[in-house]
C-alpha cells in the first residue's frame, strides 16, 4: 500500500507542477516577434549543367594530346569537352576528360582510354562482346555505366550499382560488394 500511494503521491506532484506552470501568467505569455528570413526557392540546374559546372571547377582547360582529341571527336561526335583534369603521378602525363553529356573518359600516359564512366550508359564500343553478351543475358535491360580496362581485363559497373568482373577475353570472374 506504501508503494501505491507513493506513487500516486508522485504522479499528483507532478500534475499539480505541469499545471501550474502552464498558467495563465500574463508576464510569461508576453510574445516576442522573431523576424523570420524570407528563403527563394532554389531551381535545381540540369544534371548536363551540373556536372559541366562541376568538371569546368575541378579541372582547368589544358590542351590534350591531338590522338585523344581525335578518339573524342570520332567516338562522341555531338559531345564537347568541358573539363580536363591532367595526372602526372604515373610518370607522364594522364588525362581524365569530362564532357557535356555527363560521361568521364580516362586515358593513361599512351593516349589510350583506361576508363568511361556514364550515367546514361557506356557507349558499346567500349564494352568487349563477350561481356556485353553475357551482360545482356544475365541482366537484362541493365545499363552498364561504367568500364574500367585493367592489366587482368575489364571492372563492368551496372545501374544498380554491381561490379563485375571479367579477364582479357571476356570470361566472367566474379562479383565486388
Amino acid at each position: 500500500m506504501k508503494k501505491f500511494s507513493f506513487n500516486a503521491f508522485s504522479i499528483s506532484a507532478i500534475l499539480f507542477m505541469f499545471c501550474s506552470c502552464s498558467g495563465n501568467n500574463d508576464a510569461a505569455q508576453q510574445q516576442v516577434a522573431v523576424p523570420v528570413a524570407q528563403e527563394q526557392p532554389v531551381q535545381a540546374a540540369p544534371v548536363d549543367t551540373m556536372v559541366q559546372t562541376q568538371a569546368q571547377a575541378a579541372a582547368p582547360q589544358t590542351a590534350l594530346p591531338e590522338a585523344i582529341t581525335a578518339f573524342i571527336k570520332q567516338h562522341f561526335p555531338n559531345a564537347t569537352i568541358v573539363g580536363i583534369e591532367p595526372d602526372n603521378e604515373h610518370g607522364g602525363p594522364e588525362y581524365d576528360v569530362y564532357l557535356n553529356d555527363g560521361t568521364q573518359i580516362d586515358f593513361d600516359v599512351n593516349d589510350q582510354w583506361e576508363k568511361v564512366e556514364s550515367m546514361k550508359g557506356v557507349p558499346a564500343f567500349f564494352i568487349p562482346q563477350a561481356i556485353a553478351t553475357y551482360v545482356k543475358s544475365n541482366y537484362q535491360n541493365m545499363t552498364i555505366t561504367k568500364v574500367n580496362k585493367e592489366h587482368h581485363g575489364y571492372e563492368i559497373e551496372l545501374a544498380n550499382g554491381l561490379d563485375l568482373n571479367f579477364d582479357n577475353s571476356g570470361r566472367f570472374l566474379g562479383m565486388d560488394d
